[in-house]
């Protein structure tokens, strides 16, 4: 595998706040901030597109465990709001959202990225994922399904970048042979 260049910009100038991530050569964009910070996402023109998102944070039940909802919106925004005023949502505490630069995602590639999102997370095991549903994966064209899983690739590469690793598997320990047979 060849090297990557991963371009984090601090928005606010501190790595608590405001974060933007992009690969070189890739026309997906991050954009990761704390639910206090609602109020400046709004403000932020990839919020007025199609994207998938992900709201994470702790279990109430167990802080040592994860939580994480997986969605995807023709209008992040608008989403966003309307699960700010959800009680289901008091785990909340940052918000991911992974858009493209050049607006090409369709509201099919996003339900596509959800419903593969979902999964690998589930599989991965390292977060409770809350989602209600399991949405059946949606039908694309074939050239769009590889296109999809080069985005999935990128996204599963750069969550853990940012410190998000419900999409990453859990490793397997293998038990160490004995050289006992001698």
């Amino acid at each position: 595998m060849s090297g990557r260049t991963v371009k984090i910009f601090l928005v606010d100038g501190i790595p608590s706040g405001l974060i933007t991530a992009e690969i070189m050569n890739w026309t997906g964009k991050f954009t990761v901030a704390p639910r206090s910070q609602l109020a400046d996402l709004a403000l932020r023109d990839e919020l007025k597109r199609t994207g998938v998102y992900f709201l994470t944070g702790s279990d109430p039940k167990d802080p040592s465990q994860e939580i994480v909802y997986i969605g995807e919106t023709d209008h992040i925004w608008n989403r966003l709001t309307q699960h700010n005023k959800a009680a289901d949502k008091e785990f909340w505490e940052k918000t991911v959202i992974v858009t493209s630069k050049d607006e090409n995602l369709t509201k099919a590639h996003g339900r596509y990225l959800e419903s593969r999102l979902i999964q690998i997370a589930n599989q991965a095991k390292r977060a409770r994922v809350i989602n209600g549903t399991r949405p059946e994966i949606t039908s694309l064209p074939e050239p769009d399904i590889a296109d999809m899983e080069y985005f999935l690739e990128q996204i599963q590469m750069i969550l853990p970048v940012l410190g998000f690793t419900f999409v990453n598997p859990l490793p397997s320990l293998k038990k160490a042979s004995s050289s006992e047979d001698s």
